[in-house]
């Protein structure tokens, strides 16, 4: 009866609403007004919109929101701040041109294009396109939710203007970098039950495309989030520049740019953090990922930082560098697929997950670029099926590996006398492998159950046991 209830409530909040007395407005100043009264609808007149006067901008301290502050960089700027409660707004056909100029009108203050404090909102149709590549000052997202109970749908995110822009995380990603961090993200959600749905973000600029801090029970759904990638044969060519100027180091093994590689110019697709800033002290908690789309991202879908149970559902990865999916304890993926065209399908984030439930199709395509991990197994206590997608196999063949990852190459390398066990390690864990792709048991795998219809390439595991199945 309470789920009833529930239901009957939402219903009849959204007839309210829908019925309630529809203000158009033509110019961003008014959509900016209305920005800040609850229980309004708003319409922006189709057309386009350019966002180039500072003096739209809205200096903010963060300390004042009601979510709490840790006391960093709490100096931001907003550009178009939805500080209202239970409103709607209707940019239906319309585009917000913001000059990158703006991103360093406002010193080192980082800069939020688009934030969303209130509660109860929804913003639906939004287009706004960055003009320009001017890099912010500091750093800046196009989109940033903090407040509760918010729906963005049907609307597009073109982000540009960041540096580095062109060598991926080769530079360095976060303290350290061989170089100055000026990062532009796309949609940050740091609220609570967020809901992310049928948009798109094509991520031209250093960042993530959908990244999560501090958010709880988030659904993100029907979505595109795009990269572009570059090989490091066309970066070494370069006579200037920031590689050419710190010598093509580089953070990630080797330790240098290397011929022959392709890397994304942006960072993963949709990623979780452990926390964040903007509502300090609260875990990131619960996320679901369904029928999403990544492209040409570090990484496709990058869960497992969170609290859980997450899940993914009917998703699809392609053309990713690092890895397709990851997820935490007692995690779901089921009904998604990946390519494995430049990294493995799936990995970890190292061997402490527990029990999750995966159910993947591998996707033939291959590249001229070598994959030395199809997929990567660690934790404990996974199911895992992973078939082929169509059923057409794979062009080019790579082992599924257990007890190694490229998190643990990573961090192995920048730290070789660490215990390769904090970052790998595969333990009972049953694995129904129906792509023909070799296995490989490393040192670091145990009890493992595999039912298969390959080979196994290679066994310094112990008590892993192989059922082969013709299917």
């Amino acid at each position: 009866m309470a789920g009833k209830l529930k239901v009957f409530a939402v219903c009849l909040a959204v007839a309210c609403r829908l019925s309630a007395t529809v203000v158009e407005v033509d110019s961003l100043k008014a959509l900016a007004e209305y920005a800040h009264k609850d229980n309004v609808t708003v319409r922006l007149k189709p057309g386009v919109y350019e966002l180039n006067d500072p003096a739209m901008g809205q200096e903010m301290d963060m300390a004042t929101f009601k979510y709490g502050w840790d006391g960093r960089h709490n100096q931001k700027v907003s550009l178009l701040h939805f500080s209202a409660n239970n409103s709607f707004y209707d940019l239906t056909d319309t585009q917000i041109n913001l000059d990158t100029k703006l991103h360093a009108a406002f010193g080192k203050r980082e800069i939020l294009e688009v934030f969303i404090s209130g509660d109860s909102n929804m913003i639906t149709g939004m287009t706004v396109i960055d003009v320009g590549e001017v890099a912010p000052a500091h750093g800046c997202n196009m989109m940033a939710i903090i407040g509760d109970d918010n729906t963005v749908e049907n609307s597009r995110f073109y982000v540009h203007g960041s540096t580095p822009y062109g060598y991926g995380h080769l530079l360095g990603k976060g303290a350290g970098a061989y170089v100055p961090l000026r990062k532009h993200c796309g949609v940050l959600i740091a609220g609570q039950r967020t809901k992310f749905i049928n948009n798109i973000v094509k991520q031209y600029a250093f960042g993530h495309g959908i990244y999560l801090q501090g958010a709880v029970d988030t659904l993100i759904k029907g979505c595109y989030v795009e990269g572009e990638m570059r090989t490091t044969d066309d970066m070494l060519k370069e006579k200037s520049g920031l590689a050419y100027d710190v010598g093509f180091k580089s953070h990630y093994p080797p330790g240098k740019i290397v011929p022959g590689q392709i890397k994304t110019l942006a960072e993963d697709g949709i990623r979780t953090y452990a926390s964040g800033g903007f509502v300090a002290g609260r875990r990131t908690a619960r996320v679901t990922v369904e029928n999403c789309t990544t492209k040409n991202m570090r990484c496709g879908v990058c869960l497992g930082f969170e609290q859980g149970p997450s899940k993914i559902i009917n998703c699809t990865a392609l053309e990713y560098q690092e890895r397709g999916y990851s997820i935490g304890t007692d995690g779901v993926i089921e009904n998604s697929r990946g390519d494995a065209m430049y990294g493995p399908l799936l990995t970890f984030l190292g061997a402490g997950a527990k029990n999750c439930k995966i159910d993947l199709e591998l996707m033939p395509a291959a590249s001229r670029y070598p994959v030395p991990r199809v997929l990567e197994v660690n934790g404990t206590g996974h199911t895992i099926t992973v078939r082929n997608y169509e059923g057409r196999r794979r062009q080019k063949t790579a082992p599924i590996v257990f007890g190694e990852s490229d998190w643990g190459d990573i961090h192995l390398f920048r730290a070789p006398d660490s215990d390769p066990r904090k970052y790998s390690g595969a333990y009972d864990c049953t694995v129904t492998n129906l792509t023909g792709m070799p296995i490989v048991f490393s040192e670091l795998s145990s009890g493992n159950k595999v039912v298969m219809n390959g080979k196994v390439e290679r066994d310094r595991g112990t008590d892993n046991q192989v059922e082969k199945d013709n299917f």
